[in-house]
């Protein structure tokens, strides 16, 4: 069981459950060969987080956490975490031991224990427990951050460290059924490029502290975004006076509510909210959206999404920004109402003569997913938004174009309104009834009778129609 009575994390949460926590990881060297320390351990000093990371070896086997290192972060009130990798499970507990001893003595506050098991068996529980209880040993207030590096980590994990660290897929932690039972201090997540493409996007300095401030907003009390683990961003300095207006210590926190409702009063869950500060965004969130923020002044954004289109603010203002100001004293709450708009789709098919066709199969897709599809004529009501549509060459009629001109079997419109969208098509039967002194109208007819009723009914609509016309076909 983790035992944070007399730890830094136990004393943070009884002076302010909410509390929002700066720290950095830094796999660099803090001193080059001959022991003279470099720019970066000042760089980390001004940013004062509560914790750094970093390994007590460099690669060459030279110490990393010198004693002159220790010092300075110690006197600045700087907590460090030494880096030991775990192996998930499968490097032996005397070496995790004897690292861990190291680095202790060496002046360390815990440990960040990376490549953590998802502990699914027993025995990895058994595993990381003698680590957790060995770190202990060396005092109660030493810390544990046990890293995963994933969502998939059995809830066994929150009892054997003192934090979690869900790396880069802090943004999927709060859908665990577990992650509400335990305060937000209890939770780390990191937003990098250490890994090309992990986060889906580059992080730079205009999106860190978007991220650092949106993994604080959702319930992850630890966060910090870089470039790499081994080097401090060019942006670092930038990031963090920006983070300095959210950290817990000194900020009043003002909250706002943002509901979404359509105009007839029904509430919808689910649309993008963002409250941006000076042109930056420093917190998102779906509908209901809750903010806790520093107190200012803010502009909320409300996004379209499918046929759900912004309208208004309900105290005001027609454009989808919205001026509002935080206040410790009391809660704001604002209202955006959204119209629920869904527009007619109708597809209809001809042959070349222009005469229509009945029965031709259609499909309809958004982003690759089927969301309609049926015979000609068809008409839909579809929300708002971009469309593919398919046509369906026939033993009896082959696709030839759409009314724009394009002979592609699938179209791409967007629907912003009442749409009507033409298929064109070439009798497949023209070589067979071509040579016959016929119309146009009575091929049309019997080609529709293929489609519609096969060749049975065909031939008794071209019997039918020589007897009419007492025509020698």
């Amino acid at each position: 069981m983790s035992f944070l009575s007399s730890s830094g994390i136990a004393h943070a949460t009884t002076e302010q459950s909410s509390a929002y926590r700066k720290f950095v990881i830094y796999y660099g060297w803090y001193s080059d060969a001959e022991g003279r320390l470099g720019p970066d351990i000042d760089r980390i000093i001004r940013s004062k987080p509560e914790y750094v990371v970093s390994p007590y070896f460099t690669s060459t086997g030279l110490v990393n956490l010198s004693p002159q290192v220790t010092a300075k972060f110690r006197d600045s009130g700087i907590g460090i975490l030494v880096y030991i990798a775990t192996g998930n499970a499968g490097r032996s507990l005397d070496s995790v031991f004897s690292e861990i001893k190291t680095g202790i003595e060496a002046g360390a506050n815990g440990v960040m224990l990376d490549e953590v098991a998802m502990l699914h068996q027993n025995w990895q529980v058994d595993h990381y427990e003698k680590i957790y209880d060995y770190v202990k040993s060396f005092g109660t207030d030493k810390i544990v951050v046990a890293n995963p590096g994933s969502i998939l980590v059995s809830e066994s994990v929150m009892s054997v460290s003192d934090i979690v660290c869900f790396e880069h897929q802090w943004r999927l932690a709060s859908a665990l059924d577990w992650f509400s039972k335990y305060p937000p201090e209890r939770f780390m997540g990191i937003s990098s490029n250490d890994i090309a493409g992990v986060m889906g996007y580059s992080v730079d300095g205009d999106l860190a502290t978007r991220d650092t401030v949106e993994a604080w907003q959702c319930g992850v009390g630890y966060h910090y975004a870089t470039d790499a683990y081994t080097r401090l961003p060019s942006w670092f300095e930038g990031y963090q006076e920006e983070l300095g207006d959210f950290v817990i210590s000194g900020a009043k926190l003002g909250e706002l509510f943002v509901k979404t409702i359509d105009t007839e009063g029904n509430e919808i869950e689910g649309l993008w909210i963002e409250a941006r500060k000076d042109g930056r965004t420093v917190a998102t969130g779906f509908s209901p959206a809750k903010f806790m923020l520093p107190e200012g002044g803010y502009q909320l954004f409300a996004s379209d999404y499918q046929n759900f289109v912004f309208s208004k603010w309900q105290d005001g203002g027609s454009l989808p920004q919205h001026s509002v100001t935080a206040s410790e004293s009391e809660p704001v709450e604002t209202t955006a109402v959204y119209q629920n708009d869904q527009m007619e789709l109708h597809i209809q098919s001809f042959d070349l003569s222009g005469k229509e066709i009945k029965g031709v199969n259609v499909s309809v897709f958004q982003d690759g997913v089927s969301v309609a599809e049926g015979k000609t004529p068809l008409q839909l009501k579809l929300p708002i938004g971009t469309y593919t549509i398919s046509a369906s060459s026939s033993k009896y009629y082959k696709f030839d174009h759409w009314s724009d001109g394009s002979t592609a079997n699938a179209t791409t419109i967007t629907m912003r309104q009442d749409t009507k969208v033409l298929a064109y098509f070439g009798s497949a039967v023209d070589s067979k009834l071509g040579s016959l002194d016929c119309d146009a109208d009575f091929k049309g007819d019997v080609a529709e009778s293929m489609l519609r009723d096969g060749v049975f009914g065909a031939m008794l609509e071209l019997h039918m129609r020589k007897s009419l016309s007492g025509m020698a076909c």
